[in-house]
């Protein structure tokens, strides 16, 4: 009807529409091409409805970057979910279930696949079960990755990071890479805060020979004692637990 040299209120008039409505329609014609309107966005908006305000993630991110949760008066050693939710309430006042604090930590970098890895850690350490045959039963399997991220503004920092059989994450953020000093601080907050039996998995031999530098003595925390296994080549599947399994410490952390 337009097309053809009516007016507007007469278009109006003869459809029933408000004038208002057709003058819209005209112009999204002549805007558009079509007068088909565009689909609304679905869902939240980013960032709506978040329980922390974008200036609390970037204290909070920095925090972890910058420190140990001991540092901020945390009884952790090691960020995990647990840590991260009481600091967050320590910060904010705001208490977070375990499964928003996992949101989190996913959209900060902490629990990325580049990071946390779980799938291939769940793997390697059923492989690691599957080889061995072990006369009693194992301690805690962890699987270790050491990363280069880009969420630590210092591009010489790392993150070193195990996750157990059941996807259980704890890291800690370096602002340098450390070396077996890093990853000696690293072994000692993952059994002082697991309390448990360990055996850590994928550490390289000569990592393990750092360590046997910079440990002398074996590492426990009260009852408990971590062990260390170099990561298993394909080429040496049949490597025997005595072999493998190494321990490295009794100093009371």
């Amino acid at each position: 009807m337009h097309l053809t040299g009516q007016g507007r209120a007469r278009i109006a008039s003869k459809l029933q529409l408000s004038y208002s409505g057709v003058v819209k329609i005209i112009k999204l014609y002549e805007n558009a091409g079509n007068v088909v309107p565009m689909p609304a966005v679905r869902g939240r908006k980013n960032g709506q409805q978040r329980l922390l305000k974008s200036e609390q993630e970037l204290l909070l991110k920095g925090m972890i970057e910058q420190g140990a949760p001991s540092a901020y008066g945390l009884p952790y050693h090691l960020w995990g979910r647990d840590a991260l939710a009481m600091l967050v309430h320590k910060q904010t006042g705001v208490d977070l279930p375990l499964r928003t604090v996992s949101h989190y930590m996913e959209r900060w970098g902490y629990a990325s696949s580049q990071l946390q890895n779980a799938v291939p850690a769940k793997k390697k350490i059923q492989e690691f079960r599957s080889k061995k045959q072990h006369p009693q039963i194992l301690p805690e399997l962890c699987w270790l990755n050491r990363t280069l991220p880009p969420t630590l503004g210092n591009p010489a920092g790392e993150i070193i990071s195990a996750i157990n059989g059941r996807g259980s994450l704890r890291w800690l953020c370096l602002p340098a890479a450390c070396g077996a000093k890093g990853l000696s601080i690293f072994l000692h907050g993952l059994l002082a805060d697991m309390k448990k039996n360990l055996l850590v998995l994928g550490l390289s031999k000569e990592e393990m020979d750092e360590l046997a530098v910079q440990i002398s003595l074996p590492l426990q925390q009260a009852n408990f004692h971590l062990q260390c296994a170099p990561e298993m080549q394909e080429a040496d599947p049949e490597v025997t637990t005595e072999t493998v399994s190494w321990h490295f410490g009794k100093n009371v952390v």
